[in-house]
């Protein structure tokens, strides 16, 4: 017997079944509908409508999917029926995958416009960063962790690979992916503690990894700290690594070295080479400084204060 009214479990009212959307969902088997009102979605809807993120956290949390295709025809459908500037994405996009080639999908049948969702991602986390990001630093961070993740999540766990990294050496590939993935599994502990969760199977994960890596503080055999280095093994790795940070004002050239490198060295091989360019101009202004002229017979005369 089909249910005539229901509550709605967001707002509390008691209201008539049509307002609410089909389900094919077991967990929704007894009433056929999605147990939040057509009220409701929309309002939640409306608090970031051009948010993808959002949208598809409101469609995971009623089991209904995300088709990307099918969401901007939808937006274009509801262009086409507007009235004045009042559109109805949300309700369009139900009632068309209510159709009967998707009325059966669920939440894991959701499919994506990938370049379209790293392009979103890239602008969204681009306007959380600070001016110091780039827009190919954030494609980089994209690339190497994955999609999904916010910015804050995307900064710690680079902080925390390059935290390992200076204070152990990590010359190949597995390396790299044994403490990428122990960084993973650390934001998944910290997120889980937050929520109150239980962290034994994650724990155990990360004492694995920490074990193959050879990064427990038992394993003496394990990977040699950064202080156990010798000079040149930490030249090596430092030119090895990309991008090198741009230094402090007060570092950038403290004792004026590359003044002397740019004069001495490249300026006297352009002048050498019979090249003229900046570096031969510098050359010429410091010779001309250092340069001591043979006194002409005026200048001794004066200096002796005979005439």
């Amino acid at each position: 017997m089909a249910v005539s009214r229901l509550t709605c479990t967001c707002c509390g009212k008691e209201q008539s079944a049509i307002q609410f959307y089909k389900s094919e969902s077991p967990f929704n088997k007894n009433s056929g509908k999605i147990s939040v009102c057509k009220s409701c979605l929309q309002e939640e809807f409306k608090k970031a409508p051009e948010d993808i993120k959002h949208i598809q956290s409101i469609f995971r949390m009623i089991d209904r999917p995300f088709i990307y295709d099918i969401w901007m025809s939808s937006q274009e459908e509801a262009k086409l029926k507007s009235k004045g500037n009042q559109l109805n994405v949300f309700g369009t996009y139900m009632k068309n995958i209510g159709m009967k080639d998707f009325i059966f999908k669920n939440w894991s049948d959701s499919e994506y416009d990938v370049e379209e969702q790293d392009e979103y991602t890239k602008q969204l986390l681009l306007s959380k960063s600070d001016s110091g990001i780039s827009e190919q630093d954030i494609q980089e961070l994209i690339h190497f962790w994955g999609r999904g993740l916010d910015y804050e999540d995307y900064v710690w766990l680079q902080n925390e690979y390059v935290d390992f990294t200076n204070r152990y050496e990590c010359d190949s590939k597995g390396m790299e992916l044994l403490i990428s993935q122990i960084c993973m599994t650390m934001l998944d502990i910290r997120k889980r503690r937050e929520n109150g969760e239980k962290v034994d199977q994650q724990q155990k994960t990360l004492q694995d990894l920490l074990g193959s890596s050879n990064l427990k503080p038992v394993q003496e055999t394990g990977a040699n700290g950064a202080e156990q280095e010798t000079f040149g093994t930490l030249l090596k790795k430092y030119e090895n690594e990309r991008p090198v940070p741009e230094p402090e004002e007060r570092w950038r050239d403290p004792d004026k070295i590359s003044k002397y490198i740019k004069v001495f060295f490249l300026g006297h091989l352009s002048r050498m080479l019979g090249v003229n360019n900046k570096y031969s101009d510098e050359y010429w202004e410091e010779i001309d400084q250092l340069t001591v002229n043979e006194p002409t017979e005026e200048d001794e005369e004066n200096s002796d204060g005979l005439n």
